[in-house]
This record gives structure tokens, C-alpha cells and sequence, in this order.
């Protein structure tokens, strides 16, 4: 889209301090027109997400290493940033990941910065981040008046009515929300076809999704291993249509298109049909262990499962192992137990993917609401071996015995009802491990 220099309006008579949860990052403005507005932010530094935090957790995606200001950076806009002495030299981040529509621009252009005055310029403008990432230490640093103030609203901190005024008198190419464990960030004419949404509840309903994937993957802090993770999660507005998927999820970021962005943006949307949202926040919460390629758009919604279960009870939604197929009228719940144990049974063939998730919820229902987060628990301990994702054999193998090991039961039989195969390395380890079968079997669950 174009980046045309905004104009705004309004004036700032006080001496604002914004102390943003959950990342450590305090900006103060300075009076003054918002045109010629300056802002110090100092912010702690993080261990990397793509390295540090990914063989801790043993994901298969990271979240964002990017750190919020709230700023916006015209195109071929010469910035000073002035690096605080005794700070740690950040980087300067310009753009957000997917917001630009113009192909050379989809990518952020870091900018490490030194201690004391820098210049930056980009061609291409964007939202201003900035990126430190290091065990101790922390950054303080001066973003100039060639900075403008992007419409911002931070859970806890601003008001709604702020927000309004904001929309109406920074005319930035993009918004940006923020609360501790999300930062979500759209095109303008996003946020305005969506501005009368309550925005306080918006953001509580992102930190509800979040709390309950990040649940159903251990993060209890009850180790080191098992604490959440200590970047946000980025929700990005993608400026047009994806061809061929409805929107996806990479290192870093979650891109979704305008068609779905009513359930990123809306209050009810995201409660009752958000099912997309909760899926790609899935892939960030996938562990590479027993993920092959085959199971990659599948065991992503063992956590949108999870948010579905939860907001059936309080918002009403229609929970989805429970929704008639439009051809066969029958549930996934229905449809799926009765092609078990049938003669060439084949997980990945048999199965449609809402029949295929009946499998991971009969082994929730046997073992319990801390089956998965145990799994998880155990896969960060241990970290086993994973290959990579196209070792479908080793994968799928290490489902079985963790399965197994995490229900403390031999689930051999359950993965061969099922068509998953059972090799005799999985059944070689089972034996060693003294593992008997579970005393009733999973497969004769319904719900």
C-alpha cells in the first residue's frame, strides 16, 4: 500500500509513561506537538526465540523476537536513534512481517544500532520495532521526531475513548494492539472497519486463547523448562486474499487476510467462529518430536480443540468434534469410531481431518485434562531425538511410545485401531519399559 507522510493532529499536554506487562518495555513521550514527538524506551534483554527458546521448548515454530513502540516510520525518512550510553546495542526492526503489499517490503529490514547517535533510513517505511536478544542487560534508547505515533492500544493502559481519538488523529498506515502475551498489528482501514469493537475485551479474549494453548502445552512454570515463553505471540493483518490458504503461520508471525479478519478483530467473532485464529496460534505451540509432516494440520488442533471446549461452555460455541458434515450429516464422533480396527485401516487415508482429531480426544478422555501437557512436560525434559519432519517412521514412532509413556500404558493396540503404524523398534521400547495395556480401551470411548 502507499505510504504517503501522514498529517496529524492533537497535542500532548502532559508527560505520558506507559508501562507495557509481560515485556518489559516502559516509553515515555515527551510535550509537545505528536508530530514532533520524541519517545525513550528501554527494554530487557530476551533470549533468542529462533534458537534459545525453540531447543527449550522443542516447537516447531517461534513466536516474535519483535519488541513493540508504537511508532511508524515513513518511507526514505531519515530516523535519529540515539543509543544510551551503558546500554546494549539493539537492533532497529522497520516493518511489520506480511503487512506491506508491496512484495519487497513483506519482509522486516533490521538495522543494528551502536551506542550513541544513528541514522536510519528505509525505503520502504513501516512499523518501528526494536530487538535485543541476550541472557542480561538491557537497551535504552531515543526514537526521534521522524517517528509518528501509530494508533495504539495496550491492554490495561489505554482507555477506549484515547483509542477513538487516536484513530481519528493519527492517520498511520497501520494500528497496533498490545497485551502481555499478543501484539496484533493491521492496516488502518482495518482497524477502522472494526473500530467499534470493545477493545479491552478484544485483547482479554486473545490473552484467554493464548492462556489455554499455552495450558494445553505444560507452560505451568513448575520448571524452568515449563514457563511460557518469553516473546509475544504476533497476529498480523495480511494487506490482500493468500492464494490457496486461508492464512497461515511461520517463525514469528500469524498472517491472516481480510476475508478472515473479522474473527481476528471482532469481539463475538473471535469467540464463537474463531476456530482459524486458534489454529495458527496451534502452530506455534506444535512440538517437533512426534510431528511429521503428515500429522503437521493435524495435532495443531489438539489446542484449537482446547479453546473450542472452552468457549462452547462460556460464549456458546459450537463445539466442532459435535457438527453434523454437510454431505454425511453425521458427526466426526459419529463417523469416525466406526472405521476403526476395519480391514486396511489407514490414519492418514481413512480418516477426514475433523474424524482424525477423535483420536487425540480419546486419549484426553482415557487419560485425562494433563495428558497433552504432560506430554509436552516430557518432550522438554528429555528432548528426544526428532530427525526432521519428513522421518515419518521415526515421528510417528516416538507418538507411540511418548503416548504411551505418558499414559503409562502400552497404547500399541490404540494406535494399530486407529491405522497409525506400530513399528518394532516402538514395540521393542513398549516391552522394555514393562508397559501393560490400559485397562479399558480407548477406542470404546465416545462422546
Amino acid at each position: 500500500m502507499p505510504h504517503a507522510r501522514p498529517q496529524l493532529a492533537g497535542q500532548f499536554t502532559r508527560r505520558r509513561v506507559l508501562q507495557v506487562a509481560g515485556a518489559g518495555v516502559a516509553l515515555a513521550a515527551v510535550p509537545g506537538l505528536a508530530h514532533a514527538q520524541t519517545s525513550t524506551i528501554t527494554i530487557p534483554a530476551l533470549p533468542s526465540a529462533r534458537t534459545t527458546e525453540l531447543a527449550r521448548t522443542q516447537n516447531s515454530l517461534s513466536a516474535s523476537e519483535l519488541r513493540s513502540t508504537g511508532y511508524y516510520l515513513p518511507a526514505d525518512t531519515a530516523l535519529n536513534v540515539v543509543v544510551h550510553a551503558g546500554s546494549l546495542a539493539p537492533t532497529l526492526v522497520i516493518g511489520a512481517p506480511d503487512a506491506d503489499a508491496r512484495k519487497e517490503f513483506k519482509s522486516p529490514r533490521a538495522y543494528p544500532l551502536q551506542v550513541g547517535r544513528n541514522t536510519v533510513t528505509d525505503a520502504g517505511g513501516g512499523v518501528v520495532y526494536l530487538k535485543l536478544i541476550g541472557d542480561t542487560g538491557q537497551a535504552k534508547v531515543s526514537i526521534g521526531e521522524q517517528a509518528q505515533p501509530m494508533p495504539y492500544f495496550v491492554l490495561g493502559c489505554t482507555g477506549e475513548a484515547e483509542f477513538q481519538r487516536q484513530l481519528d488523529e493519527r492517520l498511520t498506515p497501520y494500528v497496533e494492539l498490545l497485551s502481555p502475551h499478543a501484539m496484533i498489528t493491521v492496516e488502518r482501514a482495518s482497524a477502522l472497519t472494526y473500530r467499534t469493537e470493545n477493545h479491552t475485551d478484544l485483547l482479554s479474549t486473545y490473552e484467554e486463547i493464548i492462556r489455554i494453548e499455552d495450558a494445553t502445552s505444560g507452560y505451568d512454570g513448575s520448571a524452568p523448562q515449563h514457563v511460557r515463553l518469553a516473546h509475544r505471540y504476533h497476529f498480523v493483518g495480511y494487506p490482500s486474499a493468500i492464494t490457496g490458504v486461508g492464512a497461515y503461520a511461520t517463525h514469528g508471525h500469524m498472517s491472516f487476510p481480510p476475508p478472515i479478519q473479522d474473527r481476528m478483530l471482532t469481539v463475538a467473532a473471535l469467540r464463537t467462529r474463531g476456530w482459524g485464529i486458534y489454529h495458527e496460534l496451534g502452530h506455534q505451540h506444535q512440538q517437533i518430536t512426534y510431528k511429521p509432516s503428515s500429522l503437521t494440520e493435524v495435532t495443531v488442533n489438539v489446542y484449537s480443540l482446547a479453546v473450542n471446549a472452552v468457549f462452547a461452555t462460556k460464549y456458546g460455541q459450537q463445539p466442532r468434534l459435535h457438527a453434523p458434515d454437510a454431505k454425511t450429516g453425521l458427526t466426526p464422533w459419529q463417523s469416525a469410531p466406526g472405521k476403526l480396527r476395519s480391514p486396511g485401516v489407514n490414519y492418514g487415508t481413512t480418516f477426514d481431518p475433523y474424524e482424525k482429531l477423535v483420536m487425540f480426544e480419546q486419549l484426553r478422555l482415557a487419560f485425562g485434562d494433563t495428558f497433552w501437557p504432560n506430554l509436552h512436560k516430557l518432550v522438554r525434559v528429555e528432548r528426544p531425538y526428532a530427525s526432521d519432519y519428513t522421518d515419518e517412521v521415526l515421528r510417528l514412532r516416538n507418538l507411540v511410545v511418548l503416548s504411551s509413556r505418558t499414559a503409562g500404558h502400552d497404547l500399541s493396540d490404540f494406535f494399530r485401531a486407529w491405522g497409525v503404524p506400530v513399528d518394532a523398534e516402538a514395540t521393542a521400547q513398549l516391552t522394555a519399559l514393562h508397559l501393560t495395556p490400559p485397562p479399558t480401551d480407548p477406542t470404546t470411548i465416545r462422546q
